[in-house]
């Protein structure tokens, strides 16, 4: 399936080829068809990663900053394969890459490692189809040194061998059955200080509309980690129209030995749609027992789990509960020529959550542009009033609102104008007029009412997860090597970050 990988430049200058075959075409031979591939798919919509070469081969293209790595494979077999194989295993190359040589990766790491390089491809691929991909296993048949200084470290053994002692032995690698056993775990861990953490992250992905009303509140319906008694008086009701929480467990496991353990997840009142798992985790478990993982953990960083939850399964109530530890009221079409806007916030009470990270608000108004006539340009979008964080005009219809990090009782106000060419006309030609007792007479028959298309909101928090999972217990149900007096540390992490949560206006 697999004939060749190349890595180019930006440039399409080769800086490392890998052939499979003796009948693989080299890079030159192919670099000229690739071009003009490129080219012609450059101005189109359909500007895909694959490029074919001819009746017998295509390329899966990926650009990872600085550069272009191509897989070449044979359509020999390519009804019998997965279609998406090369893409996964392009992204899986990636990955291991910057494990290896650091992030990003750049034309220096991969010149100065090309012999690390060439012995990972050729233990991820053999005969053609993908091998050993994890990266424990990596580690342990290829470690981080060089080939210069394998060899001298071979070298030196050698030297030992040829005089050995009365009992000495000579030492060999782990046999291929140590390390079949458990693929996805180093040989022979041990550590002084053995410790396992857990992260669980959610992200929320949500549009919203607003929907007129008075005093909304919360009140507590369902059991949501962002549950909050405290009330905020608000002229409009921010309504899902379509929203998902995307989420997932990551483990840091530094265990001596072989562990088993087993997580037990409070999934009480939630579906988990589109579950994934780690190849550690035991399938006949989770399906005995939603929200038991059971698990021989792999060394270091890893992803027990991935899944999805659905907004839409749940009443409007419940929905307003799980989107997060912030209150908004949004209005738009203010001010005597309709094209000003105000943003309310207020953090939800949570005992533990004490404030809100990198909270960034985006005013995108963007659309306008190709909207209005030429005569009718956005000037500025400008903050009117502004209680806290910093307020710019980025270009091109958008601005930014920096709150950074919002804490417990602050509720930040923004009221900002959107500045066209014809409402700077009308303001200089005195648009709304005081009449003799100073009441001001509003001519917003005069002016199209301009609001911005949406407001992005991007911030994050620790403590709670909007879905109200958790990790009720983490147990070692046996630990091969580690010792019976041996407790590791334990340690549980709740992170909720934004994906794209959007405010229509």
């Amino acid at each position: 399936m697999f004939e060749a990988v190349y890595i180019s430049d930006n440039q399409n200058n080769l800086i490392f080829e890998y052939l499979i075959s003796l009948q693989s075409p080299h890079f030159k031979s192919l670099i000229n068809v690739i071009k003009s591939k490129q080219d012609d798919n450059k101005d189109t919509l359909n500007n895909s990663p694959l490029i074919q070469i001819n009746s017998e081969f295509y390329v899966c293209c990926h650009n990872a900053s600085n550069i272009i790595i191509y897989l070449l494979c044979s359509k020999s077999d390519e009804n019998q394969s997965n279609p998406i194989l090369p893409f996964v295993f392009v992204n899986r190359l990636i990955e291991v890459m910057e494990d290896y040589f650091g992030i990003p990766l750049a034309i220096t790491k991969i010149d100065a490692n090309n012999d690390t390089l060439t012995l990972l491809i050729n233990n991820m691929i053999d005969d053609g189809i993908p091998n050993i991909t994890d990266f424990n296993k990596l580690r342990d048949l290829i470690p981080f040194k060089s080939l210069l200084s394998r060899f001298l470290s071979s070298s030196n053994e050698l030297t030992k061998s040829i005089t050995p002692t009365k009992n000495s032995v000579p030492t060999f690698a782990s046999s291929s059955n140590d390390i079949d056993s458990i693929p996805w775990r180093r040989d022979n861990v041990k550590y002084t200080n053995n410790e396992m953490y857990v992260d669980v992250v959610e992200t929320i992905n949500v549009i919203l509309k607003p929907h007129h009303t008075n005093n909304f509140k919360n009140d507590k319906k369902f059991d949501s980690a962002f549950y909050s008694t405290s009330s905020f008086s608000s002229q409009t009701k921010l309504v899902p129209v379509m929203g998902s929480i995307n989420g997932e467990i990551n483990f840091l496991s530094h265990l001596t030995g072989v562990p088993y353990l087993q997580m037990l997840l409070n999934v009480r009142g939630l579906n988990l749609e589109l579950p994934q798992f780690h190849p550690c985790i035991k399938i006949d478990k989770w399906m005995d027992q939603e929200g038991n993982l059971s698990f021989i953990p792999p060394d270091g960083n890893s992803t027990l789990m991935t899944y999805q939850v659905d907004l839409e399964n749940f009443n409007k109530k419940v929905q307003q509960e799980m989107l997060g530890l912030l209150d908004i009221d949004y209005q738009v079409e203010l001010g005597p020529l309709k094209n000003e806007f105000e943003i309310k916030i207020l953090l939800k009470s949570h005992k533990s959550v004490s404030k809100l990270e990198n909270l960034i608000i985006e005013v995108n108004s963007s659309s306008l542009i190709n909207d209005m006539t030429s005569d009718s340009n956005i000037l500025n979008v400008k903050s009117n009033r502004l209680t806290h964080g910093d307020f710019q005009y980025k270009g091109n219809g958008k601005a930014e609102w920096n709150l950074r990090n919002l804490a417990n009782g602050i509720q930040p106000i923004l009221r900002g104008s959107i500045i066209t060419n014809s409402s700077d006309d009308f303001n200089s030609s005195s648009a709304s007029s005081l009449n003799e007792n100073l009441i001001e007479i509003e001519n917003s028959n005069l002016v199209k009412p301009i609001k911005p298309n949406y407001i992005k909101i991007s911030y994050s928090n620790k403590g709670c997860v909007p879905s109200g999972l958790k990790v009720d217990s983490l147990k070692i149900l046996s630990a091969k090597g580690l010792g019976e007096t041996v407790k590791p540390y334990k340690g549980v992490k709740y992170i909720t970050r934004t994906g794209d949560y959007i405010i229509r206006s």
